[in-house]
């Protein structure tokens, strides 16, 4: 593996940690080690983990992850994979496939269709129930459905067994297609050869070291998943020039969340100081780097060498640096390195000089070296600058101060360091100004001249008598000021109506402004009246014509005018140049009258009937046809009765017929005579009303009946389909309705007849 690959992985890790989530059993970075032959899932889990759509159904038999749950391993020897999934409800439908992830991760599923060994997503019946790769068949995937011809559909609940290599890794998804809760068993005992269950410790197969000074980075691939957990910096030590030396240890999968990785990033801090010989040895411990069945790594040593120089750069000045005449300058490369050559031939680590000239060195250190060069120029005089006077500036306007000397610095009262600077600001602004034989200082003020802006209102409604005072005070000594009176104070009392006009100038500009002063005249207070009952339609209308007013009413208007059409509590709160005033009144509406004394109806002898008139309206007044005037009346006769119910604002009257009760009497003989002489010759039910929805039976002493009929007026001849009874009793039983009052009354009765001939 390159340097420029294993960086490329380190800037995927850190953009991918930016975005990390923690992994579940539902995911493939949080998928179960397979370390026994059988799992039992007592409960399958809904939804689909932290990292949806794993699954491409576009390149897999199966549907996606459905309530999924993941399983990995890593083969300890080359064999067949075998393994069944039963339900623990046989009616529920599991689909699943199996991935080889040992040269990819588990985000390259989704888009790698060759990752795919094996996959199973037939169902509905007889493919439900049990599923899994047991040599039931010869297919490696099994789509859809169920009894068709693969790959297109599902043919069997199970596929072929699965060769596996020794050190591949694979995953196995397995899927709820049903969604139910009950769970599963996983047995992989069906599996051929040294079996599917790690013993052995991970080993690193790969791994990617340092091989110039600055570098940082160590990789080290393992040929099977490791526990992110299980991994630590202190397990790594790195002997080597340069040191001492510390570890951090990450990994892409792990900085996901996941719970394992075959890849870790080995983080040398700091950097490789050095070229010569390193050693990194991974202690070995029963707590180590474990890999997802517990097993440990083994100790390891890595040995390399960092022989590669690399250039560095580094300055001992700017490009030119001065030397004031007769003074010395010192140039210092020490802090570059260990190893220095001067081109006048000195070895040390600074030299001084006094003379104009070009002046390198060449400083080197265990990782390599570098070359700097500076020109010497020398001075023979303080620098020279003058601001000039103070500044007045008009707005958009700026000056721009220039302090330039050859071979000198420049301090700004701002901090800012170039020989230019621009004053666009009011501001005191000064300038230090060095070379090599020493310093100078200047001032200077600088005055920002701000735009006039206009204080005066269009107009002014101050109170009859009041004496205000006009303020168009700019707030700076700069501005003259010319009233229409001739006055040229910033302030100007009145107490009388008029138009009041005012220039302001500057020497920037000039500006003319007015405002118009009417007073308004004292008022009286507003009234809104004492409260109120008003009738139905009827409103109170308020109008108001004050000068510069402010109206708020209660409801949040804002008019001078106001109606009220609707009870309520009103308040008014007027603001004038002359004051604050409030009031309210509360206004109430009579309710219409709601007497009604009902439709007419009846009354039956010793009985009684209460009659409400209550109007439910405040002020009613009520009289009756017999002088009463409160709002009930008791009647215990029949007859007609009336009231009258009034109030300021109406009056309506309500009357009620109350007739005498009705009772429908029926009479039943008890004995009769069909002999055909005209008398006494049919039983029938006798009565003054109208019997309706009637019927009735007769029954001989056996129970027989010997006559039914609904009409009431037929009447039993005695006969029985033609033929005549014996003399005897019979029994009868009849229901009928009357109407009394204008109200049905359902009626059922019975009773015995002697028949006599």
């Amino acid at each position: 593996m390159s340097n420029r690959y294993f960086l490329l992985l380190i800037g995927l890790c850190i953009c991918i940690n930016s975005q990390a989530q923690d992994p579940t059993i539902q995911d493939c970075l949080g998928a179960i080690p397979v370390c026994q032959a059988v799992y039992s899932e007592t409960n399958s889990p809904v939804g689909d983990g932290n990292f949806s759509s794993e699954i491409n159904t576009s390149i897999s038999c199966t549907a996606g992850e459905l309530n999924s749950i993941w399983y990995t391993f890593t083969a300890n020897a080359d064999g067949q994979l075998g393994f069944v999934i039963t339900p623990n409800n046989l009616s529920d439908d599991y689909d699943w496939s199996l991935f080889d992830i040992t040269d990819a991760e588990c985000g390259d599923i989704f888009t790698d269709p060759s990752l795919q060994v094996s996959c199973n997503a037939a169902g509905g019946e007889p493919c439900h129930g049990a599923t899994g790769a047991n040599g039931n068949s010869v297919f490696d995937e099994q789509g859809g459905g169920c009894n068709g011809t693969p790959p297109a559909v599902g043919n069997t609940p199970f596929n072929d067994f699965v060769d596996m290599e020794e050190g591949r890794t694979y995953v196995l998804m397995v899927s709820n297609w049903t969604g139910s809760p009950n769970g599963y068993t996983i047995d992989f005992s069906t599996s051929s050869g040294a079996g599917i269950f790690d013993e052995t410790p991970p080993e690193v197969d790969d791994y990617t070291t340092p091989n110039s000074c600055n570098e940082n980075i160590i990789v080290l691939h393992f040929n099977e998943n490791v526990q992110c957990s299980s991994v630590n910096g202190d397990d790594f030590v790195l002997n080597g020039p340069g040191g001492p030396y510390s570890i951090n240890v990450t990994s892409n999968d792990c900085g996901l969340g996941g719970d394992y990785s075959r890849t870790y990033f080995l983080q040398i801090d700091p950097p490789i100081a050095s070229m010569g010989d390193f050693s990194l040895a991974l202690l070995g411990s029963s707590s180590n780097f474990l890999d997802l069945c517990g097993n440990a790594a083994l100790p390891v040593n890595l040995d390399f060498t960092v022989d590669e120089p690399i250039p560095f750069e580094f300055s001992i000045g700017p490009d030119t640096s001065l030397v004031c005449e007769g003074n010395l300058l010192t140039l210092d490369a020490e802090p570059y390195g260990n190893t220095f050559e001067w081109d006048n031939g000195s070895m040390q680590p600074s030299i001084e000089v006094a003379s104009a000239g070009v002046y390198s060195v060449t400083v080197g250190n265990d990782c390599g070296f570098g070359v700097d060069s500076l020109e010497v120029f020398v001075q023979t005089e303080l620098p020279t600058i003058e601001l000039g006077a103070d500044i007045l500036l008009c707005e958009g306007e700026s000056v721009e101060l220039d302090v330039t000397n050859e071979f000198a610095n420049y301090e700004w009262s701002d901090g800012s360091i170039e020989p230019l600077f621009t004053v666009d600001t009011t501001g005191v602004f000064s300038v230090i100004v060095t070379n090599s034989c020493g310093s100078v200082y200047d001032t200077v003020v600088g005055t920002y001249i701000p735009p006039i802006i206009p204080t005066l209102e269009e107009e002014l409604l101050p109170c009859e008598g009041e004496v205000i005072t006009l303020d168009v005070d700019q707030g700076e000594p700069l501005f003259n000021y010319l009233w229409q009176d001739g006055s040229t104070d910033a302030r100007l009392e009145l107490d009388k109506n008029g138009v009041y006009e005012v220039t302001i100038t500057s020497e920037c500009e000039s500006l003319e402004d007015q405002v118009l002063v009417t007073y308004v005249e004292q008022h009286d207070p507003p009234e809104l009246g004492p409260d109120t009952l008003l009738c139905p339609g009827d409103s109170l209308a308020y109008a108001y014509d004050i000068l510069g007013a402010i109206y708020q009413w209660s409801d949040g208007s804002t008019d001078s005018a106001f109606v009220i059409n609707q009870n309520g509590m009103y308040a008014l709160t007027l603001t004038s140049a002359c004051g604050l005033y409030e009031d309210s009144v509360q206004v109430r509406y009579y309710e219409a009258i709601q007497t009604d004394l009902g439709v007419d109806t009846f009354l039956c002898s010793g009985r009684s009937l209460f009659l409400n008139a209550d109007a439910r309206a405040e002020g009613s007044n009520y009289l009756w046809q017999n002088g009463t005037t409160q709002p009930y009346l008791l009647v215990q006769e029949p007859g007609v009765y009336s009231v009258e119910v009034s109030t300021p604002c109406e009056t309506i009257i309500d009357e009620i017929l109350v007739e005498e009760c009705e009772i429908c009497e029926v009479f039943a003989p008890n004995v009769f005579s069909p002999n055909d002489d005209g008398f006494n010759d049919r039983f029938q039910l006798l009565s003054d009303c109208v019997l309706e929805d009637f019927q009735m039976r007769i029954f001989d002493r056996w129970g027989a009946v010997v006559y039914e009929s609904t009409d009431p007026a037929e009447g039993w001849d005695g006969r029985r389909k033609g033929s005549k009874l014996s003399s005897g009793v019979y029994v009868w039983w009849a229901t009928y309705t009357v109407t009394e009052n204008d109200k049905p009354r359902e009626i059922s009765e019975t009773g015995d007849i002697s028949l006599i001939k």
